[in-house]
């Protein structure tokens, strides 16, 4: 499992890290993790450590001096990844987390339904996909494929949708993530003692606190 620290400026931009874990492969939402930190230093959030240095800080310009290559090429590797998230990999992955969902509400309710069974979770979603004519996600290998390759990085968007629609619940996301991804990796299909996801396939986001 990789576990990814996450500092207090880059707390407010998980959106980005959701967009990072669209990538394709393992190596890939690695690259694309460390670009998107580059983004949110880019952003200049008010969180961000050098708030209130000035040019004439020589701390501060050579930071940027040290850092500008690094950046530049960081720019250039989040715009490739925005485009291929914008083009396919953004439907990919909320296909991914709706799996995600149905497997959690049946660990909820302790059924422990399987993936791949006659009338399991993939299924339950092609049929949901038929129904609201929700293009990709129609077909059982397509979404037996779109499983295999997200399935260990769909808990951050599913706590983000989480919060999102549950404002008043006040979750903190990163640990309703984690609380999700322990979820998925604890429980197995009913009959079987392969967890849903092995740890092995999981990337886990952990807040780092600057204090």
């Amino acid at each position: 499992m990789k576990t990814i620290p996450i500092n207090e400026a880059e707390l407010g931009c998980l959106g980005l890290f959701r967009m990072a874990l669209s990538e394709n492969t393992h190596e890939a939402r690695v690259r694309a993790i460390a670009a998107m930190r580059h983004e949110v230093v880019s952003l200049g959030l008010e969180s961000f450590p050098i708030r209130g240095r000035g040019e004439n800080d020589p701390e501060f310009v050579r930071w940027v001096a040290e850092t500008s290559a690094e950046r530049h090429e960081a720019a250039h590797a989040y715009a490739a990844i925005a485009q291929r998230y914008d083009r396919q990999n953004k439907r990919k992955l909320n296909v991914a987390e709706h799996i995600g969902k149905l497997v959690w509400d049946s660990i909820q309710v302790q059924r422990f339904q399987g993936l791949q069974t006659k009338n399991g979770i993939l299924a339950q979603v092609r049929e949901d996909a038929k129904a609201q004519s929700v293009e990709g996600a129609r077909d059982k290998d397509t979404l037996r494929k779109i499983w295999k390759c997200y399935r260990g990085v769909v808990h951050l968007g599913m706590a983000l949708d989480y919060c999102e629609d549950n404002p008043d619940s006040h979750r903190n996301v990163l640990h309703l993530a984690e609380r999700f991804r322990l979820g998925l990796n604890r429980n197995c299909p009913k009959g079987t003692k392969t967890p849903y996801v092995s740890e092995s396939n999981q990337i886990s986001f952990l807040y780092l606190s600057s204090v």
